[in-house]
């Protein structure tokens, strides 16, 4: 199977090089993608799941469901 020929080398030793190049270049995208395409994706994640206790201390807050002690401890805790 040849995924890279760029010249027509025949079926010989050019062919197999071409082949090895071709399936090494795929394995690398696959990697690349993975390995820091997936990062973005997690972290963003992450992000979402650190900053929604906060949204929600924020507007128990604003509707007056804590008082600011509360609110300062609670924060406090939180790391916001």
């Amino acid at each position: 199977m040849v995924f890279f020929w760029p010249f027509w080398w025949g079926y010989g030793i050019g062919a197999l090089v071409w082949d090895i190049i071709g399936i090494a270049l795929f394995f690398l995208v696959l990697y690349i993608f993975f390995r820091y395409g997936g990062i973005f994706v997690i972290r963003h994640f992450e992000n979402e799941d650190k900053d929604m206790p906060c949204e929600i201390l924020k507007r128990r807050y604003a509707a007056g469901e804590i008082t600011k002690e509360e609110y300062e401890r609670i924060k406090k805790d939180l790391d916001c």
